[in-house]
């Protein structure tokens, strides 16, 4: 799992530059008959991010591909420009138990791109944008979450399998035995969660309760975007 965890970093790091691009195209102007050179439009859109920002400093960087800016000015840079690149950075491996929070998201348009998101530490110190295959839940290897992780795990390879085209006919659940059967699950996740405590409750149960309005039940997989303790699952 970690391993795919990384290529899909690493891809999304290698091809992030490509997607956001403004490369120069050349048109022709209509009142003269020389070249000029224009820009294409963004091929992204950046907005807030109420889901995810409203849980704090939850998160934790575990990829050692993706670089973290230092500093407070990077991050006022970095807020409207997921190109910029700061001078100072650091591994997170050097910062493995500094917290983050969701700032902003950014959505691809008319291309194929996983959401980026940016993520900042308090006071803004460390900052970077980053694919959610890069961040994970703080708290997600704690022995109490292993009840409520293991039946979303089960979960996230139904539909895993489902969206598979190498799994057979007769290897590929149906659809309402695989909805029954993610449902089960889901309700033991959140028995599970009840028994947490503290802000680890709020935040197990805060987000079960939004991927069940979020049809997350029915398809685990579409609804990762906006759901942090999905991110931590694979």
């Amino acid at each position: 799992m970690k391993s795919n965890k990384l290529l899909t970093t690493l891809l999304t790091t290698v091809t992030l530059a490509t997607l956001l691009g403004t490369a120069p195209i050349t048109v022709k102007a209509s009142n003269y008959s020389s070249n000029v050179t224009a820009k294409q439009k963004k091929h992204y859109v950046i907005q807030n991010a109420p889901k995810l920002s409203k849980w704090g400093y939850v998160l934790n960087v575990n990829s050692s591909t993706q670089p973290i800016f230092v500093g407070k000015n990077n991050y006022k840079k970095l807020l409207n420009n997921p190109l910029f690149k700061g001078t100072k950075t650091v591994n997170p491996k050097e910062i493995k138990n500094i917290k983050f929070k969701v700032i902003k998201i950014m959505k691809f348009k008319n291309v194929n791109g996983a959401p980026e998101y940016l993520i900042t530490s308090k006071s803004h110190k460390y900052n970077a944008w980053t694919p959610s295959s890069g961040l994970q839940y703080y708290a997600i290897h704690n022995k109490s979450l292993k009840r409520v992780i293991s039946p979303l795990k089960r979960m996230s390879k139904r539909d895993s399998e489902r969206l598979n085209k190498k799994t057979t006919a007769k290897g590929a659940i149906s659809g309402q035995k695989r909805i029954a059967q993610n449902k089960h699950d889901f309700d033991l996740a959140v028995k599970s969660a009840r028994k947490l405590k503290g802000n680890q409750r709020k935040f197990v149960l805060g987000s079960l309760q939004q991927m069940k309005q979020d049809d997350g039940i029915r398809n685990v997989m579409q609804e990762k975007q906006n759901n942090i303790l999905l991110w931590s699952i694979n």
